[in-house]
């Protein structure tokens, strides 16, 4: 049962990871935006949509 309760505590720190890499992200993406550099958007964009892919994945695998 430890084994299991390590393997969630360590899924909700990623989560955690993920979330402040997030905020991270939607600023830079903001700040290139502003700037008008579009292909710099559109790269943090698909970082962006793979970060909350493996969050949502993480929730799941944490939830079961």
């Amino acid at each position: 049962m430890k084994q299991s309760k390590d393997r969630t505590h360590e899924g909700w720190d990623r989560i955690t990871d993920i979330h402040d890499l997030l905020i991270d992200r939607y600023v830079e993406q903001k700040e290139a935006i502003r700037e008008g550099n579009r292909c710099r958007a559109i790269e943090l964009e698909f970082e962006i949509k793979e970060l909350r892919r493996e969050q949502e994945k993480i929730k799941h695998w944490a939830a079961v």
